[in-house]
């Protein structure tokens, strides 16, 4: 299962990748540099994960129980079906089931199985292999460590088990990270995925003057790996800028920094300076600071401005409302506010928000710059359901062409949606879904879903 690559690359662009190698579990970029008599093109970093991956990931949220069921005895009878245990462990870390102990347990089952049979599966680097502490139970967790070191032992010269150990204890044991990360540079020093974890790893303990700053800093300076050293002489940088930004400067990060830089130099003389150890403009910081403030007043005044342009419709907008309906919106001195300045008129619906086979409204009301989400029950309702109300101003962002506008609009949401979004996303678990709730939208940023439940308005989780 389990793939090992290699990439080489001129080092004219070592310093980007450099640069641009992400952390665990994201996917990096590291090459070798090689003499230079024999440095080839640059290849493209690998992917992660085989295409196969993705497509087993297509129909997780709508998986149900029964789902489920079937695909346990699909595998039972083939335990080397990767895409269906692949399935049933995206399932178990869904965000409606994490949480739940028997889901966590069916998890770490497959994971244990996989580091005993295929410990270079792609599985075991992916998110659903991932544990937090207290996740697995004590004797779990020692069969898992006693698993791990009998794999690497038997396949120490293999990368993508010593790089699946360390995916595996990264949120576990930092000792154990550290050490396979180690392992996975020596199995191979041109790993696309490990090298910047271990540099960014070394940094951050060396700073942090923990249990391990000792360990980290013998094994930096044990490194000769140009990508090892490039990566940590960008990170001390980093962290000195971030501290100096913040008032604190740490002179010791700096020169580190220059320490670990001119080692990656020694190793390919034509690294950049400017590029590994980014330095700050105090004079540019202080200009961004106040350009910063002066925006902040600038968008004040603007979001005032475009408060008092927003489109709102009146009830006559909206024949399609009932009568009883829309005389109740008058008596308010409703207006329905608007999303954008043209276009169809939004944000009165119709849908079944109290009971099944009832349909009824979905009205924002927006007064004096403040807005409520009002619901009714059926056409005849005069007295409707208070759901929320919120100042106008909430609701502003920035559009196209620099202008500011409100961004808010309700919709019908039916089971699916309500299902898709808790399984995705986590939050309240839903009741019981028989009738549809109120999708509550900031467009282009995320939302909640309103659900009538026992003479409550529940607020479920929406899109985010």
């Amino acid at each position: 299962m389990g793939v090992r690559f290699t990439v080489v690359a001129a080092p004219a662009v070592l310093e980007a990748l450099i640069l641009l190698a992400g952390s665990a579990p994201r996917p990096a970029q590291a090459q070798l540099v090689a003499p230079e008599s024999s440095r080839p093109a640059r290849d493209p970093p690998p992917p992660m994960f085989s295409p196969w991956y993705a497509e087993s990931l297509g129909d997780i949220l709508k998986l149900e129980e029964s789902d489920v069921a079937r695909l346990q005895q699909r595998l039972a009878a083939n335990p080397e079906d990767f895409p269906t245990r692949l399935k049933l462990m995206a399932y178990h870390q869904r965000a409606d089931r994490a949480g739940r102990k028997e889901d966590r347990a069916q998890r770490v089952q497959h994971a244990l199985w996989l580091i005993e049979h295929h410990p270079d599966s792609e599985l075991l680097h992916s998110p659903v292999s991932r544990f937090s502490p207290g996740e697995l139970t004590p004797a779990d967790y020692r069969r898992a460590v006693a698993l791990w070191d009998a794999a690497a032992k038997a396949k120490s010269g293999d990368a993508a088990v010593q790089w699946n150990a360390a995916s595996f204890f990264q949120d576990l044991d930092p000792e154990r990270y550290m050490r396979y990360l180690e392992a996975t540079a020596a199995a191979d020093p041109n790993h696309p995925f490990a090298l910047r974890p271990l540099a960014d790893f070394y940094v951050l303990s060396i700073l942090g003057r923990g249990q391990l700053a000792a360990r980290a800093q013998a094994g930096l300076e044990a490194s000769n790996n140009v990508w090892v050293l490039g990566n940590a002489a960008y990170m001390f940088q980093s962290q000195y800028n971030r501290m100096f930004q913040m008032g604190v400067p740490n002179p010791r990060a700096a020169e580190l920094a220059e320490r670990y830089f001119l080692r990656a130099k020694a190793l390919d003389p034509k690294l950049s300076r400017q590029a590994i150890l980014p330095q700050l403009d105090p004079q540019g910081i202080a200009s961004a600071r106040q350009a910063e403030l002066r925006g902040q007043r600038d968008w004040e005044a603007r979001a005032g401005e475009a408060t008092g342009k927003m489109r709102r419709l009146p009830v006559e907008a909206f024949p399609e409302l009932p009568s009883a309906v829309a005389g109740a919106l008058r008596n308010r001195n409703c207006r329905a506010p608007q999303p954008s300045a043209r276009g169809a008129p939004r944000n009165v619906i119709r849908g079944q928000f109290f009971a099944k086979g009832e349909a009824g409204w979905a009205v924002l009301c927006s007064v004096n710059n403040s807005t409520t989400l009002l619901a009714f029950r059926n056409d005849r309702d005069t007295n409707p359901d208070t759901v929320i109300t919120s100042d106008d101003r909430n609701y502003l962002q920035g559009l196209d062409g620099g202008n500011v506008g409100y961004s808010r609009e309700i919709t019908a949401a039916g089971r699916d949606f309500i299902m898709r979004h808790y399984r995705a996303y986590g939050g309240p678990e839903p009741p019981p879904i028989d009738h549809q709730g109120i999708d509550d939208a900031f467009l282009e940023k995320a939302s909640i879903t309103w659900y009538f439940h026992n003479g409550k308005w529940l607020r479920l989780q929406g899109a985010d």
